[in-house]
């Protein structure tokens, strides 16, 4: 397919319901930041090259001056330290590849009268790295994934940090987000939601040494937030007189996510319950062995009395006494901060900057908001350049067929998605999704025209199938995905599947234990094969774990059915 046209038609697919109308709609797009490699090298326009840098857990692709690469390196790698000043390293989940770094450096350039970044990324303080103090926030990066593979970019124009005000996380919310088993909806909540102990992290160095310096706590809204002060305040004036806060009961707290007007309420309490857990409850060790268990099974008021040797009342207690001294504490934790790295910026491989680049390309593309139509597609058509143009060299490194793999089933070309896919597992590329989907594009053509079920695949297609979703499981992170992909194999498996061959489905609910849809999926798989007993037990845990109305909703539907 032309180059010109390939980017056109993937927008298309993935536009899909978005009308003609909408998709004409006049739009102000930013100018496409990234400058594919040429064939004499990687200069762009400003003729400064990509530079490229490998440290553990992260790849960085640069076009900023060296000064910045170096203290942007050195932020990277103190905000490491800082999370594990926050948390052991064993509630950090870990990626099989490492975190992909995009710096650029371009001007913000007039259109229609408006000073605009050079690319349209959007600023998330829950999702991107949070860069710095004041006017270090500008550079809006933006950290973009799709399970396996996270890609953080961002314009650092004029950005001139120094070593003891500039700051960088980009790894926190994924690493704690893909840890398994999955941590309850409350303490991601308090770690890293909106008013989470870790929302806003800023490491400084300091004439004591380094530490990591998480603001006071934030109450529901910025005015309740203030009257907590005023009332601390008072009752310090009043010789310590008690003031009362009305609080979630800590059962509701624990059990799930609260929906409508107590969200706000419900979000507050869960970072001021991780901050006190860690900080103030005189026992982080008992604190963070309660929720490694919380992570396992269903929360119980025996199961908090067992790690924090309190009631649920006398710890909601404790709880409301600290919340109005959290509003007003920040906390100064001691970092210990290694060595600066000895490695050093080289100049980038055309194919390192295709396969990260691309890759970006790929996921930013995937968007539907129509008012980023065009934007979205310069974005396709630079990851189809890049990639084009290094597969028509007939490259083979495994990393860079992974990632056009991947491209190309997004493209729907699944042609040449499988050929990329096929040689880079072959290659036993560390890349757990290039396994899932070629297991599910294996499936996909093998039962295209029919499904009908059991004996719908043959023997041979059937194990190729399960060895590509074994591989998977042994790469990390874990993917939901794998489980579903499972289950749609032993659907259509060649003879109906005993028990102990789909035992790998409970380990995906043991991963994912909040995860309703799939417990249900699985207890329908179960039921439909004639073990109702299995699918009984799968529903009733899971019910157990359930963290929503809707997830409660969706069980007791399957359980009203009857499992007979």
């Amino acid at each position: 397919m032309p180059l010109g046209t390939r980017g056109a038609v993937l927008l298309v697919a993935l536009m899909g319901a978005l009308s003609l109308e909408a998709s004409a709609d006049k739009v102000t797009v930013m100018d496409p930041v990234f400058v594919e490699a040429s064939p004499v090298g990687n200069r762009g326009a400003s003729g400064r090259s990509w530079q490229y840098l490998s440290i553990p857990g992260f790849e960085i692709l640069s076009r900023c001056p060296d000064g910045f690469n170096a203290a942007f390196v050195r932020a990277l790698q103190k905000g490491n330290a800082a999370r594990l000043a926050l948390l052991p390293e064993a509630f950090w989940g870990q990626l099989a590849t490492p975190i992909k770094i995009v710096l650029y450096n371009r001007p913000p350039e007039p259109q229609e009268g408006v000073w605009r970044a050079p690319i349209d990324l959007s600023w998330s303080a829950e999702d991107s790295a949070i860069i710095g103090l004041g006017s270090m926030q500008e550079s809006h990066p933006v950290t973009l994934g799709d399970g396996d593979t996270f890609i953080n970019c961002g314009n650092y124009w004029n950005t001139q940090p120094s070593d003891s005000d500039f700051s960088v996380d980009v790894d926190s919310a994924i690493l704690l987000g893909i840890r398994a088993p999955h941590f309850p909806a409350w303490f991601i909540e308090g770690v890293v939601g909106p008013r989470g102990v870790n929302a806003h992290r800023v490491t400084r160095s300091t004439l004591s040494g380094d530490i990591l310096l998480l603001p006071n706590a934030l109450w529901t809204y910025s005015s309740e937030t203030q009257e907590l002060q005023k009332k601390a305040a008072a009752a310090a004036i009043d010789g310590g007189r008690r003031q009362s806060l009305e609080l979630l009961p800590l059962g509701t707290l624990l059990s799930g996510t609260v929906e409508g007007a107590q969200g706000n309420l419900w979000s507050a309490e869960a970072a001021l319950f991780v901050r006190w857990g860690l900080f103030k409850s005189g026992n982080r060790q008992g604190f963070l062995d309660f929720v490694t268990e919380a992570s396992q099974v269903p929360v119980t008021e025996d199961l908090f009395r067992k790690h924090l040797k309190l009631s649920y009342i006398e710890a909601q207690q404790q709880l409301e006494d600290y919340a109005f001294l959290a509003v007003n504490e920040p906390l100064r934790i001691p970092v210990d901060v290694p060595a600066a790295p000895k490695e050093a910026f080289r100049d980038a491989t055309s194919t390192e900057v295709a396969r990260i680049i691309g890759d970006w390309g790929r996921l930013e593309g995937r968007a539907t908001d129509p008012a980023d139509l065009e934007y979205k597609q310069e974005c396709l058509e630079q990851a189809d350049r890049l990639f084009e143009r290094i597969i028509a060299r007939k490259e083979q490194d495994p990393l860079f067929l992974a990632a056009f793999g991947l491209y190309e089933i997004d493209a729907k070309d699944y042609t040449r998605a499988r050929k990329a896919l096929e040689a880079a597992t072959a290659a036993e590329v560390v890349r757990p999704r290039a396994y899932l989907e070629l297991a599910r594009l294996r499936l996909d053509m093998t039962l295209s025209g029919f499904q009908e079920g059991i004996g719908d695949l043959n023997q041979t297609d059937y194990s190729e199938i399960l060895n590509l979703l074994s591989t998977t499981q042994m790469q990390m992170p874990a993917l939901l995905g794998t489980y579903y992909v499972y289950a749609r194999a032993f659907e259509h498996a060649p003879v109906k599947p005993q028990m102990v061959d789909m035992r790998v489905l409970e380990e995906g609910i043991r991963i994912f234990p909040q995860n309703a849809n799939l417990a249900y999926k699985v207890a329908t798989l179960y039921k439909r094969l004639g073990y109702p007993d299995d699918a009984k037990a799968v529903v009733e845990r899971a019910m157990k774990h359930a963290e929503s109305e809707h997830d409660r909703k969706l069980l007791n539907e399957f359980s009203q059915q009857g499992v007979r």
